[in-house]
Parts: structure tokens; sequence; C-alpha cells
């Protein structure tokens, strides 16, 4: 069994192909290159953990797609899922059931969580404040920067636009970011020993 991380398949959303220059001619053409890049590397009892923003746009154009996934999936919620905190209890509710049927664990942030090689790293759909995206937003949501690394989705590539690595950052108070984006990763999930290696070149 292995372990894999990703975030921000945005599985369904039109507009994330131009938002993010993906390489996908339209949203069916990217829901089916995400699922075969993804079961090409997953098996079906690896463990993936996907780190926020699964899908957007109409339920119908990847609801299904969910279940042609390989691996075991674990959620950690990102700001544009119905079950995001911010959304209304109505909503959550509605949704919630939806989400238990594709994922075993759901959760906001996962806090000390434990690598193969015994070292702990902290997960969470965001970065901690160092955002060129939108650093002053979802400021409620993030992890306090305590000095454990953490391993993220949200900027997708944004940090090339600014000449930095798309996948190893620093927060403002110089704790190493791992960004796991599918936009970062050729759209494939990241195995749990390049997550690792890329923490013990940059510590």
């Amino acid at each position: 069994m292995m372990r894999f991380f990703i975030s921000d398949t945005h599985f369904g959303h039109t507009n994330i192909i131009r938002y993010s220059n993906r390489p996908f001619k339209d949203v069916p053409h990217m829901n089916e290159e995400l699922i075969k890049r993804w079961n090409s590397v997953v098996e079906p009892n690896d463990i993936v953990y996907h780190l926020g923003d699964v899908a957007m746009g109409p339920k119908d154009q990847w609801d299904g797609l969910l279940t042609r996934l390989n691996g075991r999936l674990r959620l950690v919620v990102g700001n544009h899922e119905p079950i995001f905190a911010a959304e209304s209890e109505k909503h959550q509710a509605r949704w919630r059931p939806e989400f238990e049927k594709w994922f075993e664990h759901i959760t906001t942030n996962w806090k000390e969580f434990s690598l193969f090689d015994g070292r702990e790293v902290n997960l969470s759909h965001f970065p901690y404040e160092a955002d060129h995206m939108d650093n002053a937003r979802y400021m409620e949501h993030r992890l306090p920067d305590e000095g454990t690394t953490l391993v993220h989705g949200h900027t997708h590539a944004e940090y090339e636009k600014h000449g930095m690595d798309a996948r190893v950052s620093r927060s403002n108070k110089g704790t190493l970011q791992i960004h796991v984006g599918a936009d970062a990763w050729d759209y494939t999930p990241v195995a749990e020993a390049e997550v690792i290696d890329l923490i013990e070149r940059n510590s």
C-alpha cells in the first residue's frame, strides 16, 4: 500500500482551464485526463489524501467520476467544497452525505500527520499566511504557523508567476510548505516518498 497527496483537481470546472492555463480542450477532456493520470499511479488499495477543491460546476458533470478513481480517498476540505465551513448549515447538511459516499475520512485540517519516515507535518487546503493568490482571505480557516512543515493545496501554479517554485515555498516565518496541487504536479497524485524527498532537500 502506498500513500499519495493531491489537491485542486476541480473536476467539472470549465473556467479552471483558462484560469490555470490547463492543457485541456474542454471539461470532458480534463476530467478524463485527470482520471487517467490518477489511476496510472494509484492502485485500488492505496490511500489518497485530497487536500481540497475536488470539483466545481454542475454535479452531473463530475458526480460519477469520483467512483472511477483508484484508492481509498480521504479529504481535507477546501474552500470550493459545498461542505466548507463558510457554507450554510442547510447547504452542508445536504452535501455531507454525498461526500461521505466518496471519502472514508473528512476533516478541515489535519495536524501532526505522521509520514512513513516518522516526521510529522500538517495537512491543510491552505498555505499558512504567505500566499500570493489571496493573502488576506480565509485566515480563520488556516492553521497557525508554529514551525511545522505544511503540505497544502490552493495555490495552483500561482507561485510560478512570481518567479518561484510552484511546489516548495516558505511562510512569512520561514516555515517549509510543500504544495501538492494538481497544476504543479502534471495533474497526477504525488507519492508520499516524493513529498519526503522535497522536505529533505529543503530542510
